[in-house]
């Protein structure tokens, strides 16, 4: 069983959920495609606005495994080819600070939200893998309109042939939000940028005992 017992469990997850949907822009910026399970379980989280538990976000921790994995190697080595996912993940808690203070754009988004969903009869995996697509676009446009005007641009660096690609952007910004949305529980269970810089070695041990009890699952 899965023992998330304590604040900086709670924070692992939330931050590698941050971290997971983050890992999508790179591959999208610089191949055109990304894992595509991952960037459903990103969506579906964005749906996810009534959650039981932190893990329950992700229906489940296993779901945010790359992102806890992801995670660890940023804490403990700060990878230079990591660069780019440090900065979406900064990008988008610096952006998500300034969402949570501004509770019309938080009523916006869950208007949105809840027609996008209101058009499906439910928004299970098999719905998002049917209609990623339309899906995509419709999220990207609750990022464009709501969130971007709140804080400085994010800027994402890539091959232009796929940064002018509709549906890439799309995407990109679908993750993005994937982000915030993970970034909004990093600050519900008690996360913190100076946690990041200061408390590194805490979240990593819990990152790790996550991902511990994981493995010790999937055998």
């Amino acid at each position: 069983m899965i023992k998330v017992n304590s604040k900086y469990h709670h924070i692992a997850i939330a931050l590698a959920g941050v971290t997971q949907s983050a890992s999508l822009i790179p591959q999208l910026a610089n191949t055109g495609v990304c894992n595509n399970t991952l960037y459903q379980i990103a969506i579906k989280s964005i749906f996810n606005t009534s959650p039981k538990t932190t893990d329950d976000v992700y229906d489940g921790i296993i779901n945010i495994k790359t992102g806890l994995e992801t995670l660890i190697s940023l804490l403990s080595s700060n990878q230079k080819q990591q660069v780019e996912i440090i900065r979406y993940l900064f990008g988008a808690l610096s952006v998500t600070s300034k969402l949570l203070k501004n509770n019309d754009a938080l009523g916006k988004i869950d208007q949105r939200l809840q027609r996008i969903s209101g058009l499906y009869s439910d928004m299970n995996q098999e719905t998002i893998g049917n209609h990623v697509d339309d899906l995509s676009y419709s999220l990207a446009g609750i990022y464009s309109d709501i969130i971007s005007p709140l804080s400085t641009k994010i800027k994402v660096v890539g091959k232009a042939e796929y940064l002018q690609n509709s549906l890439v952007q799309a995407k990109v910004r679908a993750s993005l939000l994937g982000c915030v949305r993970s970034a909004i529980l990093w600050y519900q269970v008690g996360g913190s940028r100076w946690q990041v810089l200061l408390g590194r070695k805490r979240i990593c041990n819990a990152a790790q005992e996550l991902l511990k009890d994981i493995n010790q699952q999937s055998y």
